[in-house]
């Protein structure tokens, strides 16, 4: 064999072992499919976020399910907490066209991480090496979202600095993709910490419900004038709820009234900052228990779509959908006299009623449930770890209609009344009423 023969020879080898390597960190795609570069731009008007080469403003939603909805909807992209299910998430959104905001799931100090643990930091960069490996040339790919919420109750600067070092690992693999992590908080303390220890971090993002009217201007006066993007808004959590009955049980809004207070928080608090805010994700699309199963859900778990989900076609399209969801004003728990009940006592009967009119004049049916509270103090922030509470049998007296009767008979403690109104053409209203099951004292004998 001549020299140039065993030279051409090895440089194929070498060439192969390369290429076998490369398709190791690949997953296989369809044929066609490119990732795409995004990148965030300033101009005289503000910050900007670019795909390909065309600017991108997010209208997002964050979930699992409904995707197809979405897409028809208005909405442009998904964000999910986490890769394990990630291959189908990519692709079903690739195929309606929709984007992924893709997190890296990192577990809080709260929750038990140990940052200071050599072992556990280098595992954790191992499994976020070949996430981002695995999924950095997906053609629906938008950003690296590295964390939830990483600074609740976190007061520990290593932290900080291994989310700096995960991120640099990201853009090493990853160059074309910006990364981002999730507070909760924006005070003077967490920015500066996020400016000093993650210069890697490209922009941060926030959860905020009831204070997102204070978000930007609170970022800007901590000492981040770039860019963010909202990860999470929607009606005011439990947690900060305004009105509570006097068994400090929080008080949720009825359908209709968490999709005014979404109108105004997406008007006035995301598109009002259009210059430094490159979008949102409305949080849930879809069902899920987080204190009621009601509370955040835009969808019931058999899919019909609120108020809520009206409003963002409306808020993303221009237009409302032509069939829209029951309009719920009210829902009222009373005695046999017609006066307001909260305290339910045994041997008692009791009626509740709802007020609703339906835009299109569709007939609508009702269903009408009693759950106890939920846990969801107790869990100290772990949402995923809800579920919902088992109904309570033998309440009501009577149901499917817009007056019920129930009893007293419960045991002792706190529970709520649920109705779901559907108009039988895919959409419902929704709304509850707490209430305490009180335990009659025993008469004393001497």
């Amino acid at each position: 064999m001549t020299f140039k023969k065993t030279i051409f020879r090895q440089a194929l080898l070498i060439l192969l072992y390369v290429m076998g390597c490369q398709s190791q960190d690949r997953p296989v795609y369809r044929a066609g499919k490119q990732a795409r570069t995004v990148t965030i731009q300033q101009d005289a008007s503000g910050f900007s976020l670019y795909r390909n080469g065309q600017p991108y403003y997010i209208r997002g939603a964050g979930g699992y399910t409904y995707y197809d909805r979405l897409k028809a909807m208005g909405g442009n992209s998904i964000r999910v907490w986490d890769t394990s299910d990630a291959d189908r998430i990519l692709d079903q959104a690739n195929e309606q066209g929709l984007t992924v905001m893709l997190g890296i799931w990192i577990v809080r100090e709260k929750e038990g991480f140990n940052y200071f643990s050599q072992e556990a930091v280098a595992q954790l960069k191992e499994r976020v090496r070949k996430e981002v490996l695995r999924y950095r040339n997906h053609p629906a790919l938008l950003m690296w979202c590295i964390g939830n919420e990483i600074d609740f109750g976190l007061f520990n600067i290593k932290a900080w600095r291994v989310i700096n070092e995960i991120a640099a690992i990201v853009h090493e693999l990853d160059p074309n993709h910006p990364t981002t992590t999730t507070l909760i908080d924006v005070s003077p303390r967490v920015v500066r910490l996020l400016k000093e220890e993650c210069p890697h971090i490209d922009l941060p993002s926030i959860n905020s419900y009831r204070a997102l009217p204070f978000f930007a201007e609170n970022l800007q006066q901590s000492g981040w004038d770039g860019p963010y993007i909202v990860t999470e808004f929607g009606p005011p959590g439990a947690w900060e709820s305004e009105k509570h009955t006097d068994w400090n049980i929080p008080v949720e809004l009825t359908s209709s009234q968490k999709a005014e207070f979404i109108k105004e928080r997406y008007t006035n608090d995301i598109l009002g900052n259009a210059s430094r805010c490159l979008g949102s994700y409305i949080f849930f699309w879809g069902q899920k228990q987080e204190c009621t199963p009601t509370w955040f859900s835009l969808f019931t778990k058999s899919g019909e779509k609120t108020a809520s989900a009206d409003m963002m076609q409306y808020l993303w399209s221009g237009q409302w959908p032509v069939n829209r969801a029951p309009h719920l004003m009210s829902v009222r728990l009373q005695a046999a006299d017609n006066t307001p009940a909260n305290r339910l006592r045994p041997g008692q009967t009791y009626s509740a009623q709802v007020l609703v009119n339906d835009p299109e004049g569709d007939p609508l049916r009702y269903y009408w449930e009693v759950l106890p509270e939920s846990d969801w103090r107790d869990l100290d922030g772990s949402v995923e770890k809800e579920v919902k509470p088992t109904p309570v049998d033998n309440v009501l007296i009577t149901n499917n209609n817009a007056e019920i009767q129930l009893t007293g008979n419960l045991n002792p403690g706190p529970y709520r009344l649920f109705v779901y109104v559907y108009d039988d053409k895919g959409s419902v209203a929704t709304a509850n009423v707490p209430f305490l099951a009180e335990q009659v004292s025993e008469p004393r004998t001497r």
